[in-house]
């Protein structure tokens, strides 16, 4: 798919230059889904690059843009590797769409650059939603471009909560029931092992979280009453108190039959058809998951939007103790300009372009990701659109990762930490101190453990 992309874009250009006879300029921009609907990743930047060609033109410019561009559907691992090794050779493209929690490594490799005085030139970056810079600020410089956000609720399923005995005004009550702390994980427990009891669903399918590792894992730690990073310094912190609370209820999970012990491992492809076709009482999954099950998998041919408006209900991510402050974990995605790029400026502008309410809408819409822009929240497109306008309020129950070039590490002890604790290998007080150790085996004084 990526190559099929990238020789159509260089053909529509190479028209233009030809016609018009002008100096091209070619940037190139590596982007991700991995989920296909989220392609417009890629295809808005190619909108803009036209859109840009035209105020040149209008301008009486020397020069046009071209811009060629990748797609990736592979896994984020693969697509991790594939940046590094451009980085370290020297071959990275102009543009790359990434995680902000790769900022801070990257940031510190040298492979970006700040881009603070470049934004400052375009107009357009002023509506982005205020709280997102932070997610793309290291050490007080802005890193890049936020391109999209999402929150990652609760699913529930409607029908088998009726199955169990639900009334309707209980079922649609529950977002908020759980918003205002009085539906804890407790209660989650309670009436997943009320589920498996009366056969509404299998042992161990009342709730799912994901499969992989992954950030979705750290509102638990943050439902405890943990921190990850130090803003002052950026240092990591490992609390051992909240990580023992996190690993607990993991384990609580697995052994009251809610959760299946065989969980971790299981692939994306057959974790989505299960909770999408209604074997799964309640999952952790994100936003962008709605247009995922509606175009890919078992709602495709079951009345897409349509089936999944019918069956399925979202909230925030429960408290641990009554009358608790739920939480939800946003990894905004962001645009970040390479150091090798030799047109810094112009790919700045090109994003500046993006930056718009008509293309954060086509990729909010299109991708259930939330829109960046706070103009673009009032677009009668959006407007009428019940799912972002449904989960907006998540964001102000949001987390993020800690952003630091040892996140990686941090995050794979805990990982490990996580796949002890649910097989049932180590004890959660064991598994604690498991990871402390390897924790400070491997990065000393770069994390505080408290």
């Amino acid at each position: 798919m990526r190559k099929a992309i990238r020789l159509a874009i260089v053909a529509a250009a190479s028209v233009l230059s030809l016609a018009l006879g002008q100096q091209v300029i070619t940037l190139q921009a590596w982007t991700i889904g991995p989920e296909d609907a989220s392609r417009t990743r890629a295809t808005n930047l190619v909108a803009a690059a036209e859109e840009l060609n035209r105020a040149l033109e209008a301008q009486g410019a020397a020069y046009r843009v071209r811009v060629e561009t990748s797609f990736e559907t592979t896994s984020w691992d693969n697509y991790h590797r594939r940046l590094l090794l451009a980085f370290q050779s020297g071959q990275a493209p102009d543009i790359v769409q990434t995680t902000h929690v790769d900022i801070g490594a990257y940031a510190e490799g040298g492979y970006i650059v700040p881009l603070d005085e470049y934004l400052r030139r375009y107009p357009s970056f002023a509506e982005v939603i205020p709280e997102l810079w932070k997610a793309v600020t290291y050490r007080g410089k802005r890193y890049g471009v936020p391109q999209d956000t999402e929150a990652r609720p609760l699913y529930f399923n409607k029908t088998l909560l009726a199955k169990l005995g639900w009334s309707r005004t209980q079922i649609e009550g529950l977002p908020q029931a759980i918003r205002e702390g009085r539906f804890t994980w407790e209660d989650l427990i309670r009436v997943g092992q009320e589920a498996v009891q009366k056969g509404v669903v299998r042992p161990g399918y009342a709730y799912w979280h994901r499969p992989v590792n992954g950030p979705d894992f750290y509102q638990f730690y943050y439902a405890c009453g943990g921190v990850l990073q130090d803003p002052q310094s950026g240092k990591l912190v490992l609390e051992r108190e909240a990580l023992g609370c996190m690993y607990g209820l993991l384990a609580r999970l697995v052994q009251t039959g809610v959760m299946t012990k065989s969980l971790l491992g299981t692939t994306w492809d057959n974790w989505h058809n299960a909770v999408s076709s209604g074997q799964v009482l309640f999952a952790s999954a994100g936003t962008w998951t709605w247009a995922q099950w509606a175009t890919q998998y078992y709602a495709k041919d079951h009345g897409g939007y349509d089936y999944l408006w019918r069956t399925f209900g979202f909230a925030l991510q429960p408290a641990v103790n009554p009358g608790g402050r739920p939480v939800t974990l946003s990894q905004p995605q962001a645009y970040l300009v390479t150091a090798a790029s030799r047109n810094k400026d112009l790919a700045v502008r090109l994003l500046s372009v993006v930056t718009q309410p008509k293309y954060d809408a086509k990729h909010a819409l299109g991708s259930a990701h939330l829109p960046i822009l706070r103009t673009t929240y009032v677009l009668p497109e959006v407007r009428q659109d019940r799912f972002p306008q449904s989960v907006r309020y998540m964001l102000d129950y949001t987390t993020y990762q800690a952003m630091s070039p040892d996140w990686g590490v941090y995050a794979d002890a805990v990982f490990r930490g996580i796949s002890a604790v649910e097989s049932g290998q180590l004890a959660p007080e064991a598994a604690v101190e498991l990871v402390a150790r390897d924790l400070t085996a491997k990065l000393g004084n770069k994390v505080d453990i408290r």
